[in-house]
């Protein structure tokens, strides 16, 4: 997907230089993660993902832009990539965002993102899949961003 001939894409995440800024104030939570951990938001709208459905009857008629974060180089990374569904998605994690939610990471993208994240998981704004197991998620250094959103992750007891 080419960012700068697709209009879909410059309204849905915006300027990636911001998001990638964001990333790297952000650093230290994604520093245990090993390399080639991958996270994608995708709007909800475009992808078709809806509250109430099961993850096997979502499909995508259209390839819809995703926004993608992977660990290369000792940090996160931010791209735009294309997503066909949920089966064929090669995430970790991944979060499924509502147009409001889009609306307000996009206006809050100088503050402290993961805040506004986990402020919109919180409201139901963002519906999260992961796609791997709590031992393959821990194995990869996920923890400590997991928490961050405020997701729990190990539970009470370690």
């Amino acid at each position: 997907m080419n960012t700068a001939t697709d209009p879909m894409l410059g309204e849905m995440f915006g300027d990636m230089s911001l998001w990638q800024s964001m990333l790297d104030r952000q650093r230290e939570l994604f520093v245990e993660m090993e390399a080639g951990s991958r996270l994608g938001f995708v709007s909800r709208e475009a992808s078709g993902i809806l509250p109430g459905k099961r993850s096997e009857g979502v499909r995508v008629v259209n390839e819809v832009p995703m926004m993608a974060w992977e660990i290369e180089n000792g940090g996160m990374a931010a791209r735009i990539e294309r997503f066909a569904g949920i089966s064929s998605t090669r995430v970790d994690v991944l979060l499924v965002a509502d147009q409001e939610a889009m609306d307000t990471m996009l206006a809050e993208l100088g503050g402290d993102m993961l805040k506004t994240i986990k402020r919109l998981i919180r409201r139901g704004n963002i519906m999260f899949f992961l796609f791997k197991n709590k031992a393959q998620l821990q194995d990869a250094g996920y923890e400590d961003f997991l928490e961050s959103l405020g997701l729990a992750f190990l539970g009470a007891c370690r």
